[in-house]
Protein backbone atom coordinates (compact mmCIF):
# COMPACT_ATOMS: atom_id res chain seq x y z
CA UNK A 1 0.00 0.00 0.00
CA UNK A 2 0.99 3.64 -0.48
CA UNK A 3 1.77 6.09 2.31
CA UNK A 4 -0.22 9.33 2.31
CA UNK A 5 2.85 11.19 1.01
CA UNK A 6 3.33 8.82 -1.93
CA UNK A 7 -0.40 8.80 -2.63
CA UNK A 8 -0.37 12.60 -2.66
CA UNK A 9 2.44 12.64 -5.26
CA UNK A 10 0.74 10.21 -7.67
CA UNK A 11 -2.77 11.67 -7.39
CA UNK A 12 -2.15 15.43 -7.28
CA UNK A 13 -4.11 15.84 -4.04
CA UNK A 14 -2.32 17.56 -1.19
CA UNK A 15 -1.91 15.77 2.12
CA UNK A 16 -4.22 18.35 3.68
CA UNK A 17 -6.90 17.60 1.08
CA UNK A 18 -6.51 13.85 1.58
CA UNK A 19 -6.95 14.21 5.32
CA UNK A 20 -10.00 16.40 4.78
CA UNK A 21 -11.55 13.95 2.30
CA UNK A 22 -11.01 11.19 4.87
CA UNK A 23 -12.65 13.27 7.62
CA UNK A 24 -15.73 13.97 5.49
CA UNK A 25 -15.96 10.40 4.20
CA UNK A 26 -15.28 11.14 0.54
CA UNK A 27 -12.04 9.18 0.14
CA UNK A 28 -11.29 6.80 3.00
CA UNK A 29 -7.81 5.24 3.33
CA UNK A 30 -7.58 1.47 2.95
CA UNK A 31 -5.81 1.24 6.31
CA UNK A 32 -5.14 3.54 9.27
CA UNK A 33 -2.51 2.45 11.78
CA UNK A 34 -4.27 2.36 15.17
CA UNK A 35 -1.11 3.40 16.99
CA UNK A 36 0.38 6.12 14.79
CA UNK A 37 -2.71 7.16 12.83
CA UNK A 38 -0.75 6.93 9.56
CA UNK A 39 -3.01 6.54 6.54
CA UNK A 40 -2.27 4.10 3.73
CA UNK A 41 -4.00 3.70 0.38
CA UNK A 42 -4.34 0.88 -2.15
CA UNK A 43 -3.00 1.41 -5.69
CA UNK A 44 -6.52 0.86 -7.08
CA UNK A 45 -7.65 4.05 -5.25
CA UNK A 46 -5.36 6.22 -7.40
CA UNK A 47 -7.80 6.65 -10.30
CA UNK A 48 -10.63 7.71 -7.96
CA UNK A 49 -8.37 10.18 -6.18
CA UNK A 50 -7.18 11.64 -9.51
CA UNK A 51 -10.81 12.16 -10.51
CA UNK A 52 -11.43 14.10 -7.29
CA UNK A 53 -8.26 16.11 -7.93
CA UNK A 54 -9.59 17.13 -11.34
CA UNK A 55 -13.01 17.99 -9.93
CA UNK A 56 -11.34 19.98 -7.15
CA UNK A 57 -9.44 22.06 -9.74
CA UNK A 58 -12.81 22.79 -11.36
CA UNK A 59 -14.10 23.94 -7.94
CA UNK A 60 -16.75 21.22 -7.78
CA UNK A 61 -18.04 21.14 -4.17
CA UNK A 62 -17.36 18.09 -2.01
CA UNK A 63 -21.10 17.41 -1.66
CA UNK A 64 -21.32 17.14 -5.46
CA UNK A 65 -18.27 14.86 -5.58
CA UNK A 66 -20.07 12.48 -3.22
CA UNK A 67 -22.72 11.87 -5.90
CA UNK A 68 -20.30 10.90 -8.69
CA UNK A 69 -20.69 7.18 -8.11
CA UNK A 70 -24.48 7.31 -8.18
CA UNK A 71 -25.05 9.98 -10.83
CA UNK A 72 -21.93 9.78 -12.98
CA UNK A 73 -19.28 12.38 -13.80
CA UNK A 74 -21.23 13.84 -16.72
CA UNK A 75 -24.29 14.68 -14.61
CA UNK A 76 -22.16 16.23 -11.86
CA UNK A 77 -20.20 18.37 -14.34
CA UNK A 78 -23.38 19.45 -16.15
CA UNK A 79 -24.91 20.63 -12.88
CA UNK A 80 -21.68 22.41 -11.91
CA UNK A 81 -21.57 24.12 -15.31
CA UNK A 82 -25.10 25.45 -14.81
CA UNK A 83 -24.11 26.75 -11.39
CA UNK A 84 -21.05 28.48 -12.86
CA UNK A 85 -23.16 30.03 -15.62
CA UNK A 86 -25.46 31.46 -12.97
CA UNK A 87 -22.48 32.89 -11.11
CA UNK A 88 -21.09 34.28 -14.36
CA UNK A 89 -24.36 36.08 -15.06
CA UNK A 90 -24.37 37.57 -11.56
CA UNK A 91 -20.74 38.65 -11.97
CA UNK A 92 -21.52 40.21 -15.34
CA UNK A 93 -24.34 42.21 -13.73
CA UNK A 94 -22.00 43.27 -10.93
CA UNK A 95 -19.34 44.37 -13.41
CA UNK A 96 -21.92 46.45 -15.27
CA UNK A 97 -22.91 48.10 -11.99
CA UNK A 98 -19.26 48.87 -11.15
CA UNK A 99 -18.73 50.36 -14.62
CA UNK A 100 -21.91 52.43 -14.17
CA UNK A 101 -20.56 53.85 -10.90
CA UNK A 102 -17.14 54.47 -12.45
CA UNK A 103 -18.82 56.55 -15.12
CA UNK A 104 -21.43 58.38 -13.00
CA UNK A 105 -20.04 58.14 -9.48
CA UNK A 106 -21.38 56.42 -6.38
CA UNK A 107 -24.86 57.45 -5.25
CA UNK A 108 -25.22 59.03 -1.83
CA UNK A 109 -28.74 57.81 -1.20
CA UNK A 110 -31.85 56.65 -3.01
CA UNK A 111 -35.31 58.18 -2.83
CA UNK A 112 -37.40 55.23 -3.92
CA UNK A 113 -37.55 51.49 -4.55
CA UNK A 114 -40.08 50.33 -7.14
CA UNK A 115 -41.36 46.83 -7.77
CA UNK A 116 -44.27 45.28 -9.64
CA UNK A 117 -45.41 41.68 -10.06
CA UNK A 118 -46.29 40.16 -13.43
CA UNK A 119 -47.45 36.76 -14.61
CA UNK A 120 -45.87 34.63 -17.30
CA UNK A 121 -46.70 31.27 -18.82
CA UNK A 122 -43.36 30.93 -20.57
CA UNK A 123 -40.41 32.17 -18.51
CA UNK A 124 -37.68 31.65 -21.17
CA UNK A 125 -39.72 33.74 -23.64
CA UNK A 126 -40.26 36.44 -21.00
CA UNK A 127 -36.55 36.50 -20.19
CA UNK A 128 -35.66 36.90 -23.86
CA UNK A 129 -38.26 39.65 -24.33
CA UNK A 130 -37.22 41.86 -21.40
CA UNK A 131 -33.57 41.35 -22.26
CA UNK A 132 -34.00 42.27 -25.93
CA UNK A 133 -36.50 45.05 -25.35
CA UNK A 134 -35.06 46.76 -22.26
CA UNK A 135 -31.65 45.20 -21.45
CA UNK A 136 -33.18 43.91 -18.22
CA UNK A 137 -31.23 41.10 -16.57
CA UNK A 138 -33.14 38.24 -14.94
CA UNK A 139 -32.10 37.20 -11.42
CA UNK A 140 -33.26 33.67 -10.74
CA UNK A 141 -32.66 33.86 -6.99
CA UNK A 142 -35.32 36.58 -6.63
CA UNK A 143 -37.37 35.69 -9.73
CA UNK A 144 -37.11 39.27 -10.96
CA UNK A 145 -36.03 41.38 -13.91
CA UNK A 146 -33.80 44.25 -12.83
CA UNK A 147 -33.83 47.67 -14.44
CA UNK A 148 -31.07 50.08 -13.47
CA UNK A 149 -28.73 49.54 -10.54
CA UNK A 150 -29.46 49.65 -6.83
CA UNK A 151 -29.34 52.03 -5.02
CA UNK A 152 -29.72 54.46 -7.93
CA UNK A 153 -33.06 56.14 -8.55
CA UNK A 154 -33.52 54.18 -11.76
CA UNK A 155 -33.56 50.86 -9.86
CA UNK A 156 -36.75 48.93 -10.65
CA UNK A 157 -37.78 45.29 -10.19
CA UNK A 158 -40.32 43.37 -12.25
CA UNK A 159 -40.98 40.21 -10.25
CA UNK A 160 -42.43 37.09 -11.87
CA UNK A 161 -45.30 35.56 -9.90
CA UNK A 162 -44.53 32.17 -8.39
CA UNK A 163 -46.86 30.02 -6.23
CA UNK A 164 -44.15 29.35 -3.65
CA UNK A 165 -41.95 32.44 -3.45
CA UNK A 166 -44.01 35.22 -5.03
CA UNK A 167 -47.72 34.33 -4.98
CA UNK A 168 -49.93 36.60 -7.05
CA UNK A 169 -53.67 35.94 -7.35
CA UNK A 170 -54.23 38.48 -10.10
CA UNK A 171 -53.88 38.29 -13.86
CA UNK A 172 -51.76 40.40 -16.22
CA UNK A 173 -50.31 43.57 -14.71
CA UNK A 174 -49.79 47.13 -15.93
CA UNK A 175 -46.78 49.26 -15.11
CA UNK A 176 -44.81 52.18 -16.51
CA UNK A 177 -41.17 52.71 -17.44
CA UNK A 178 -39.19 55.87 -18.12
CA UNK A 179 -37.05 55.61 -21.26
CA UNK A 180 -34.46 57.92 -22.77
CA UNK A 181 -35.95 57.80 -26.28
CA UNK A 182 -39.63 56.88 -26.40
CA UNK A 183 -39.78 56.26 -30.14
CA UNK A 184 -36.67 54.08 -30.19
CA UNK A 185 -37.76 52.17 -27.06
CA UNK A 186 -41.23 51.58 -28.49
CA UNK A 187 -39.81 50.26 -31.77
CA UNK A 188 -37.33 48.05 -29.93
CA UNK A 189 -40.10 46.54 -27.78
CA UNK A 190 -42.12 45.70 -30.88
CA UNK A 191 -39.09 44.12 -32.51
CA UNK A 192 -38.60 41.98 -29.39
CA UNK A 193 -42.12 40.60 -29.62
CA UNK A 194 -44.42 43.16 -27.97
CA UNK A 195 -47.88 43.98 -29.29
CA UNK A 196 -48.63 47.65 -29.89
CA UNK A 197 -51.55 49.02 -27.89
CA UNK A 198 -50.89 52.71 -28.50
CA UNK A 199 -48.09 54.31 -30.56
CA UNK A 200 -46.00 57.17 -29.15
CA UNK A 201 -48.17 60.23 -28.70
CA UNK A 202 -47.83 63.71 -27.15
CA UNK A 203 -50.37 64.87 -24.58
CA UNK A 204 -50.43 68.21 -22.75
CA UNK A 205 -50.78 66.67 -19.26
CA UNK A 206 -47.94 64.10 -19.33
CA UNK A 207 -44.69 63.25 -21.17
CA UNK A 208 -44.77 61.70 -24.62
CA UNK A 209 -45.85 58.09 -24.05
CA UNK A 210 -46.90 54.82 -25.65
CA UNK A 211 -48.29 51.45 -24.55
CA UNK A 212 -47.24 47.94 -25.54
CA UNK A 213 -48.19 44.47 -24.36
CA UNK A 214 -45.55 41.86 -23.57
CA UNK A 215 -45.89 38.23 -24.81
CA UNK A 216 -47.84 37.32 -21.64
CA UNK A 217 -50.35 40.16 -21.90
CA UNK A 218 -48.82 42.50 -19.31
CA UNK A 219 -49.27 46.15 -20.34
CA UNK A 220 -46.20 48.41 -20.31
CA UNK A 221 -46.62 52.18 -20.50
CA UNK A 222 -43.47 53.84 -21.83
CA UNK A 223 -42.76 57.47 -20.92
CA UNK A 224 -40.21 59.88 -22.30
CA UNK A 225 -37.76 60.59 -19.46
Amino acid sequence: MLSIGSFSLVTGLSITALRHYDDVGLLTPAYVDPGSGYRRYRPDQVSEARLYATLRRLQVPVDAMRTVRERGVHAVLAEHRDHLLGEADSLAQLIETVEHYLEKGLPVRTRRIAQVTITTGDLPTAIAFYRDAFDAGYHEEISSFQFGAYPDDDFFLVTVADPQRHPWPGGPARFGLLVDDIDAAHARALAAGAIEIEPPVDRPWKPRSSTVKDPDGNHIDLYQA
